[in-house]
């Protein structure tokens, strides 16, 4: 049953008049004549009878009449519904945070942002970092907030902040005797536990990793690492974690080292190639820049 048809019945049930219905259809009388006599097929029930002034609903047809009249009104509902979030979507900006950049930049201030433009129509999402690469190429985010590594020739990328790595282990760990910087070529074959491989920062470890031939064993992979660092009471492993991570630490017992990297890694601010320029995202990323620029890096930890 097509909802053009039921259109077609309620539209003749109101009118009871096949010329007028027709012309308030845009459809030839005999074309309604057909769609009626299908209808009334499929039915199995005679719902119009012809009369000296037009045609008159039958008994069935009375009764059947508000039901279809009400599955018609439901489906310009849903139309009503689609096309004002489709309005609501084509004015929103959509931010996205790939998974693991929120342990190293808090997300407030682009809520801050938006509360300073409050007629700024502003999503913020969070994804995974191949996902939301994914959604920039498709045009499907106005930007996002990612990690090294990541492909600059599918996107534009401006660094904001250099991200520096640091290991968090129990005061019993042989690396804790030490109060330098660790190579982070000397973690090869430790135990660790880290955050779950869709995590960014996770990603970065896994890289460089790579990149130097460095076998780690995962111990644990877990999306909150802080709760298993803070109640470590003994040497089980260590834990890559960031600078604002490491500030959160509240285990006395938990010794925090900075880690030397191979290569510097960045937080960026992505945005897709081939994005239309709009004037309120120039003035967004302006402000994003701005915020990294001026604002102090986390405070440096106390050695323990």
């Amino acid at each position: 049953m097509q909802l053009k048809v039921i259109n077609s019945l309620i539209c003749l049930y109101q009118e009871q008049n096949i010329s007028k219905a027709s012309a308030k259809l845009y459809i030839s009388q005999q074309g309604l004549s057909r769609q009626i006599q299908v209808l009334e097929n499929e039915l199995n029930v005679s719902l119009f009878t012809r009369s000296n002034s037009g045609v008159e609903p039958t008994e069935i047809c009375r009764v059947l009449y508000p039901h279809f009249k009400s599955i018609y009104d439901e489906y310009l509902a849903s139309q009503d519904a689609l096309e004002n979030y489709r309005k609501k979507k084509n004015s929103a900006h959509t931010i996205a945070f790939a998974y693991g950049v929120a342990n190293s930049v808090s997300s407030d201030f682009m809520f801050e942002y938006q509360r300073k433009h409050p007629k700024l129509n502003l999503e913020i999402e969070e994804w995974s970092q191949a996902t939301c690469i994914e959604k920039l190429v498709k045009n499907e985010l106005d930007a996002a907030f990612l990690v090294t590594p990541i492909d600059q020739r599918i996107m534009h990328a401006t660094p904001l902040k250099e991200g520096f790595m640091y290991i968090a282990m129990h005061k019993t760990h042989p690396l804790a005797t030490s109060s330098v910087p660790i190579e982070l070529k000397s973690l090869d074959g430790e135990s660790i536990i880290t955050g779950v491989p869709e995590n960014a920062i996770r990603q970065i470890m896994d890289y460089l990793c790579n990149r130097l031939g460095i076998h780690l064993r995962i111990l644990v992979s877990s999306s909150n690492n802080l709760n298993f660092i803070n109640t470590m009471k003994k040497n089980i492993g260590i834990a890559p974690i960031t600078q604002t991570m490491a500030a959160r630490i509240t285990n006395p017992d938990i010794i925090v080292r900075n880690v030397i990297l191979p290569e510097r890694s960045f937080i960026y601010y992505c945005t897709p190639l081939n994005a239309p320029k709009k004037c309120e995202l120039s003035e967004m990323q302006r402000y994003v820049e701005n915020y990294f620029a001026v604002t102090p890096t986390d405070q440096l930890l106390k050695e323990n």
